[in-house]
């Protein structure tokens, strides 16, 4: 039985990639979702997903949850589940099926998926479905959070990733809602090169219009407040964040 206050507290947090090429059905699934789920995103085929897919996690998010139909133009389910597992083999994937699509489920299960809901659509048992995967995923983030939110940095500066929060010893070092920003998508590439466009696109997504000019200006102010050699310049090109412990 759904403890739909427990519902809503697990997903309130959490993102769906929905991949439907039927629209009624889609609007239908969309309107339901929308009562639990922040970040619903949709997709005609699989190809769009896809596309989509890679788009968001080039700004630093993951779909928690991807839900597909099986038979699409384009690109199938069974083709965007195997390339989103060739990107990340930790992906929940939901599977839409109806009765003429069996000569998929073996293909799905190989690949590991054992999620499937049969078309027409029970949503009784979409909703257990919904409430089971956001429960496992809700208490791996809180595990994870436990145990990897602090990050020292150098000459006893830390980064707390989960509250944005800048110390050196018991000293909180303040910071802009920019510099925050900037924190966060250089810990995201954290040893990777972060280019303009990825920070240009991270601070969209959160209504921050930002140029090549504004980036240079910001990190010059960042690095004065964080340890010497942190953020290094990538020239033309971007940043890197190399912690030096």
């Amino acid at each position: 039985m759904i403890d739909y206050n427990k519902f809503i507290i697990n997903s309130q947090k959490l993102s769906i990639l929905l991949v439907e090429d039927y629209i009624p059905l889609r609007d239908e699934i969309v309107e339901i979702l929308d009562e639990f789920f922040p970040i619903i995103k949709v997709a005609s085929n699989g190809q769009e997903a896809l596309s989509i897919y890679k788009e968001y996690m080039e700004i630093g998010v993951t779909f928690d949850i991807v839900i597909s139909d099986i038979e699409m133009p384009i690109k199938n389910g069974v083709e965007l589940s195997e390339d989103i597992y060739k990107i990340n083999q930790k992906q929940h994937i939901i599977i839409l099926s109806s009765h003429t699509d069996s000569d998929y489920l073996l293909k799905f299960i190989n690949l590991g998926i054992s999620k499937f809901i049969t078309k027409p659509i029970d949503y009784k048992i979409f909703m257990d479905v919904l409430y089971d995967i956001s429960s496992k995923i809700s208490q791996l983030k809180c595990d994870s959070v436990a145990t990897n939110t602090i990050v020292t940095l150098a000459d006893d500066y830390v980064w707390d990733k989960e509250s944005a929060i800048l110390k050196k010893g018991n000293e909180v070092i303040p910071l802009t809602k920019s510099e925050i920003l900037l924190m966060k998508i250089m810990f995201i590439r954290e040893n990777r090169l972060c280019t303009n466009e990825d920070i240009i696109n991270y601070f969209y997504a959160e209504d921050i219009y930002i140029n090549e000019n504004s980036i240079r200006n910001l990190v010059f102010k960042l690095r004065k407040k964080i340890p010497k050699g942190i953020v290094k310049t990538v020239y033309g090109m971007g940043y890197e964040l190399k912690l030096l412990n």
